[in-house]
């Protein structure tokens, strides 16, 4: 087979090669990965992308090259595009068009190297620019959105993350935008990347997608790209299921009979009764505000301090909600189980006050004790509930669903008892009238009832006005 010299930086010394049309395919990430090193280096082009060649040497690195043989010469040239560990089919195809362009333009392939490093990655323009020049407070972004934006970038840009269920999507569905120059991310990249998240969480996969949005925007604001590659419409995206799912008020009652358990003598918690149904005391405690209180399970729940709280004013203050500063009224009832866990701090148990954790009114019991992964849990508050919610859900013969639907039935039921809708978004904290018309939907079901009793009465009055009539 005829042979050609090829310069370039995959090899020191000027040896012979096959001709590039030796070998030609549609490469794809699944291929590439499947091809196996042999004793010495081969490649395979992609019939996508004539030009573009993976290279496969015998360690089992792969690499991506751009070859090309300059008008009036003999020898080929090879332009690095970068390895695959890093990149992708699709962005090594991106790269190489942009010197297949400048070739064809008669521009020096230098200085597309020197515009292609000149650009950021995705990761790099996340961390170096976004990061400390726009995700800031200073910007009216919240701690907590901030936090929450962070998290989510390192899972699923960086890829870096502990949960199992995450590494197991990403292994099963290898797409990495991390290392793409900003300007190569489009609109299919980021539809892909979509669909991965929204096999773990639809609403995440939604919420990234806005993340991003805000992301490129800021990139165009910076003159690097002129063009936002988030283009998805509604309908492609997994949308906000409302899930409106409450306990009746009867349930309701079941659920806090069985998490909140007072001795009838002394009127303090039945210390007894949690530890011989399996219940953890502090977790019940937490079901039992939830479900008195219409405020949100995390932000505006769990993580709850003493010095928020009112007694004299019967009052809760929140700093930073997801609202902003807010100062809700606290009702009689649940004014009344915060007296009772406030009065548990000098008992020996689960809510005694001890340094850190006694600053919150659901104190952690793991607090500063090694999880089953050896690390230290710094955190002072019972994080989550959910296997106590679950578990008396199980013992009320309740089906199960999600622990906010508690803020759901309180405010419903509110809305039930007061037929106010404005007294709903006062105690529920709402912005627009909008969001609190969705407790009005849910008692919908009350509303149909009623006209169909309407109509019964209606056809029943018709039926003796016509019998009168013959």
């Amino acid at each position: 087979m005829k042979e050609k010299y090829i310069t370039g930086s995959l090899a020191n010394a000027r040896s012979p090669v096959r001709t590039h049309a030796e070998r030609r395919v549609r490469l794809s990430d699944t291929f590439v990965k499947r091809l196996k090193p042999k004793s010495k280096p081969y490649s395979i082009g992609d019939s996508e992308m004539v030009g573009l060649r993976i290279y496969i040497l015998p360690s089992g690195t792969r690499k991506g090259y751009y070859a090309y043989c300059p008008k009036n010469q003999k020898n080929w040239i090879r332009e690095p595009l970068g390895n695959f560990n890093v990149m992708n089919i699709e962005q090594m195809r991106n790269k190489a068009r942009k010197f297949a362009v400048a070739i064809l333009e008669g521009r020096d392939p230098a200085e597309i190297k020197r515009e292609l490093k000149k650009e950021p990655t995705l990761i790099e323009f996340i961390e170096e620019d976004f990061y400390v020049k726009r995700l800031l407070r200073s910007f009216g972004y919240k701690s907590s959105t901030i936090k929450t934006i962070k998290v989510f970038f390192k899972c699923w840009i960086k890829q870096k993350t502990t949960d199992q269920k995450i590494r197991q999507i990403q292994q099963d569905n290898p797409f990495n935008l991390q290392h793409k120059k900003l300007s190569s991310v489009t609109p299919e990249d980021v539809r892909k990347l979509h669909n991965i998240i929204g096999i773990k969480s639809p609403a995440v996969a939604d919420k990234i997608t806005d993340y991003l949005k805000v992301l490129f925007n800021y990139a165009i604001e910076l003159k690097i790209l002129n063009k936002n590659p988030v283009v998805i419409k509604n309908k492609e995206r997994f949308g906000d299921k409302e899930d409106n799912r409450i306990l009746t008020k009867y349930q309701k009652e079941i659920v806090l009979k069985l998490a909140w358990k007072l001795d009838k003598r002394t009127g303090k918690l039945n210390y007894n009764y949690y530890a011989n149904n399996g219940l953890s005391l502090v977790a019940c405690c937490e079901i039992s505000y939830w479900l008195t209180a219409p405020r949100r399970n995390v932000s505006e729940g769990n993580s709850i301090r003493w010095k928020q709280i009112s007694f004299p004013t019967k009052k809760i203050a929140f700093g930073d909600s997801k609202v902003g500063q807010m100062t809700y009224d606290l009702g009689p009832r649940v004014l009344g189980i915060l007296k009772v866990i406030y009065g548990e701090r000098l008992t020996e148990g689960p809510l005694k006050w001890r340094p850190v954790t006694q600053e919150y009114v659901f104190p952690s019991s793991r607090y500063g004790k090694k999880n089953s992964l050896g690390k230290i849990n710094k955190t002072p508050f019972l994080k989550d509930s959910r296997k106590t919610w679950k578990r008396i859900l199980k013992m009320a013969n309740i089906e199960y669903m999600p622990p906010k639907q508690t803020r759901h039935t309180v405010l419903t039921h509110l809305l039930s008892s007061s037929k106010n809708i404005m007294v709903v978004k006062d105690a529920a904290g709402h912005k627009n009238i909008k969001t609190t018309m969705r407790y009005a939907k849910i008692l919908n079901e009350d509303v149909v009832s009623e006209l169909e009793k309407m109509d019964r009465v209606q056809e029943k009055e018709e039926k003796i006005l016509e019998f009168k009539k013959t």
